[in-house]
């Protein structure tokens, strides 16, 4: 436990998770492509400094090579021939629901010799091998794809089917609670007591306060994320990802101080799920709701993340109840695990807080 805790502070920190938006538009002869980047991005794909290079501003002198860089990495086939690709001028933009505040822009124009009739795929080289955490958010005609390692072409036709939508979005929350370590030091945060309590008072008791406190956590991120989605409310990502580091620490020394305070410790999953649904709502919005199909997309992302939520728990919550009884468990889990657990947060929350 103790080396996945410590290399998840290392994996959080390294060049991982980055995201680009693509918003296309077909045309009779072939289709224009506007791109937002993440600069780093831009600076690793050309083998920059990504310090040196952080800022789009940075890249702009860089202009050409970024030019000749994009003609080869998006492409569109049209019956699977390549079409012709222009690359207008590297300009700068400010995209609402990235996470970099200025991004790269470019524009695309791709002229096809084919008629259009002909079925036509874009496709995204730029998706790093060694990442794959990196997504491509596609936009066509009002509806998102997500282009990751291994799915990286995206054909140009009509709006998907319902099913096909909510299978997405559903995906797409499962992947985004799986990747999302601050969540499950949270969660995991949060069970660290069952196995101890488990042997006090058995397991149907232990089980049942697992449930109540996770029911906790996800009714409070639960009521966030959707109002935050729908644009009910939103909060600056820095402060959100900020208290969202500072809640793993505050847990974890609730687990220090009074592990065996269960019934408070569901009032404070509940306050602490909802900065997190905040958190989960900027990868909401980073996915682009489908126009037509706003609130399906939105249920279906909240139910994928109680369905990876709820795996996690079914495979941590019988191994702390297999060691719940043992002379070790409080000082080794429920101490050092916290206390792991509370130095990679604290690392976090420094670097959120005040490093940006």
């Amino acid at each position: 436990m103790a080396l996945v805790v410590l290399s998840l502070g290392t994996v959080a920190s390294a060049h991982l998770g980055s995201t680009k938006l693509i918003s296309i538009s077909r045309s009779p002869d072939g289709a224009s492509a506007q791109i937002d980047l993440d600069p780093i991005d831009v600076a690793f794909a050309l083998g920059l400094d990504d310090a040196e290079h952080a800022q789009a501003s940075a890249l702009l002198p860089r202009a050409a090579q970024i030019q000749a860089w994009a003609a080869d990495v998006f492409t569109l086939r049209a019956d699977h021939e390549p079409c012709e690709v222009e690359v207008g001028d590297v300009g700068l933009s400010t995209v609402e629901g990235l996470r970099f505040e200025e991004a790269i822009r470019l524009e695309l124009q791709f002229t096809c010799s084919t008629g259009p009739e002909v079925e036509r795929t874009f496709y995204d080289d730029a998706v790093f091998a060694t990442d794959r955490q990196h997504e491509a958010i596609v936009v066509f005609e009002g509806n998102p794809t997500v282009l990751r390692v291994g799915r990286q072409a995206v054909p140009l036709r009509g709006a998907p089917s319902l099913g096909s939508t909510l299978t997405t979005f559903l995906l797409e929350g499962a992947i985004h609670l799986v990747t999302g370590y601050d969540h499950i030091l949270f969660l995991l945060t949060l069970l660290l007591a069952a196995g101890e309590l488990a042997a006090r008072k058995g397991k149907k008791e232990a089980l049942r306060d697992v449930a109540m406190i996770v029911t906790a956590f996800t009714l409070g991120h639960s009521v966030t994320l959707i109002a935050a989605a729908l644009d009910v409310v939103a909060l600056p990502s820095r402060w959100v990802e900020s208290a969202i580091a500072a809640s793993i620490v505050a847990v974890a020394a609730w687990n220090l101080v009074r592990p065996e305070a269960r019934d408070g410790l569901r009032w404070v999953a509940a306050v602490f799920g909802l900065i997190h649904g905040f958190g989960f709502s900027s990868v909401l919005r980073e996915l682009v709701l489908p126009t037509g199909e706003r609130v399906g997309a939105l249920l279906a992302f909240n139910v994928g993340i109680e369905l990876a939520q709820l795996a996690i728990v079914v495979l941590v919550v019988p191994l702390l109840a297999w060691a719940g009884g043992r002379p070790w468990y409080r000082r080794v889990v429920i101490q050092g695990g916290s206390l792991l657990i509370s130095l990679v947060a604290a690392y976090w929350f420094v670097t959120r807080a005040f490093m940006g």
